[in-house]
């Protein structure tokens, strides 16, 4: 357990002018330390995802937790930004440091992990961010994923040179070094939430490199705020990634499916490569789908894959689907898959898995082109 002296030095309270403001955040925090404490851990490691949020239609966002991991998650939130608050530190800072939280230990202070990881943000210490005592300080902690010119020594976040141009997940990246660097991405819309309901101002000005002693780099202009569907995926760019972006595309290609619409080129590679793989599949691309106009049909970026029958009652059909989705899935990191409906099921290339299907409240599930038990659909980025 910490002192109000020791959390105090660690947020960087010991600058404050004053005894009044060094009592009022360190009251807050340890106020924030007792909710916190009081919670259970929560998820273990295994349940916690390295990809990227579900978010075609049909499929929501990660389910949003109620009860006491919301509390605890919001809790640990505000130490972070009280963190970034008493550094000096922009509410981008924040917005990094949450995602990177909410991928590595769903936003709770774990006291286990792979290998020796421990706490909010899975720091370990045999590559030197602190004794297990600190790291599970989550102040300390905090502290140590933002970086400067105190202890510990890897980089933290302010160490990383134009870090607040860079997408988040890249900047996230930076820091954590880890085996998935997109993962983060998948928690910008829970970590907007969460900061929401915590009354953090992600949009507050301050010194990306609060902290830092050694020479600023030249600012460049911030990267425009990419949604989650653009930062995961994957994509190329000039024969190059771009933090696992598909740049958008105009509806510019003829279907090559024959039905007389515009397709992305992304959309008509695809067909292309699908017919190569697997021949003599009936395929129907665009398509004006007026009775959802939100379907990606109509954007020249969606193909419907027939098997023939309801695979519910045929085997051949079912076959026949099962390997149209399983090449689609084990081939969508180079094609720009987003997401693919079959068999009551939908996947997400930000997750990586299979959920249910619920209709995405315009389709019947239960039915079986509703539920796509008769043709596997497929959505490009």
């Amino acid at each position: 357990m910490f002192s109000g002296r020791d959390l105090a030095a660690a947020s960087g309270l010991s600058g404050a002018t004053s005894i009044a403001t060094k009592v009022a955040l360190v009251g807050s925090i340890l106020a924030l330390m007792v909710v916190v404490m009081l919670a259970p851990f929560g998820a273990r490691t295994s349940q916690v995802s390295a990809a990227c949020p579900p978010g075609a239609p049909g499929d929501a966002n990660d389910p949003v937790p109620s009860g006491q991991l919301r509390t605890t998650q919001i809790a640990y939130a505000k130490i972070i930004d009280s963190v970034a608050v008493a550094r000096g530190l922009p509410g981008r800072a924040t917005l990094v440091a949450l995602m990177t939280a909410l991928q590595e230990s769903q936003l709770q202070n774990l006291s286990y992990g792979d290998r020796d990881s421990v706490g909010l943000f899975q720091q370990r210490t045999s590559t030197g961010w602190g004794a297990v005592s600190q790291l599970m300080d989550p102040v300390y902690a905090a502290n140590a994923f933002f970086g400067g010119d105190q202890p510990p020594s890897p980089p933290g976040l302010v160490d990383v040179d134009n870090w607040d141009s860079m997408p988040y997940t890249v900047a996230a990246q930076a820091v954590q070094r880890s085996a998935f660097p997109d993962a983060y991405a998948r928690h910008e819309d829970t970590a907007r939430d969460i900061a929401e309901e915590a009354g953090i101002d992600l949009t507050r000005a301050g010194n990306p490199y609060a902290g830092r002693s050694s020479a600023h780099p030249v600012a460049v202009s911030a990267t425009p705020s990419m949604s989650i569907a653009d930062q995961c995926g994957g994509g190329l760019v000039d024969g190059r990634p771009i933090a696992g972006n598909w740049p958008v595309e105009e509806q510019n290609v003829p279907d090559p499916t024959g039905t007389g619409g515009m397709v992305t080129p992304r959309t008509a590679a695809w067909v292309a490569k699908i017919r190569t793989a697997l021949p003599n599949l009936s395929i129907s691309c665009w398509d004006a789908h007026l009775w959802n106009p939100t379907s990606d049909h109509p954007k020249g970026k969606a193909c419907d894959v027939m098997v023939g029958a309801d695979a519910r009652k045929s085997a051949a059909a079912r076959a026949k689907g099962d390997q149209v989705a399983s090449w689609v899935v084990q081939s969508a990191g180079t094609t720009g898959v987003r997401y693919v409906i079959w068999y009551g099921k939908i996947w997400s290339a930000r997750t990586g898995a299979w959920r249910t299907y619920n209709g995405g409240g315009i389709y019947n599930p239960s039915d079986a082109t509703g539920g796509h038990y008769d043709h596997v659909h497929v959505s490009m980025y």
